[in-house]
């Protein structure tokens, strides 16, 4: 069942920036990014002043891995770097138009499978979702154990 998940998991990344790429037909760099890079763009994008710390704290990555990222993403024009002026030591990170064209297309994805899974779960009752979530907290701490076993 997990290995099925994470098939289908990659199809969607795969067709989302399918999308994307699609979406901004005038952007040839939209198509080459990872969904760790559209993750950052949703970081930046949801929150005001981001810097590496507070994106790598936001998606749980390493600093390190973050400041790669926000090369790449500054080499395609998705995000520019920025400093306030009273504080001229730290660097902060905001979306191009570019970046905020990707940021809107992929909030408005996730819109529209939300909405979908909503309309998936209204042929239930509240008793059947009350144990339908039981049952995923239940797995979902049951995996967390066995993944720290590994």
């Amino acid at each position: 069942m997990l290995h099925k998940q994470e098939e289908r998991s990659k199809h969607r990344e795969a067709i989302l920036l399918a999308q994307i790429k699609k979406s901004l037909p005038d952007y040839d760099h939209a198509g080459d990014m990872s969904i760790t890079e559209l993750h950052v763009i949703q970081a930046i994008g949801n929150h005001d002043a981001m810097n590496v710390t507070s994106i790598a704290h936001q998606i749980g990555v390493t600093k390190s891995a973050i400041s790669k990222i926000t090369a790449r993403l500054i080499k395609k024009e998705l995000i520019e770097r920025y400093q306030l002026e009273d504080n001229q030591k730290e660097v902060f990170f905001r979306l191009t138009k570019g970046g905020e064209t990707v940021h809107h297309f992929h909030e408005h994805y996730h819109y529209r499978l939300e909405q979908h899974m909503f309309k998936f779960l209204e042929r239930y009752s509240e008793k059947e979702l009350a144990f339908l979530e039981e049952v995923m907290v239940a797995a979902t701490i049951e995996m967390d154990k066995n993944w720290a076993d590994v």
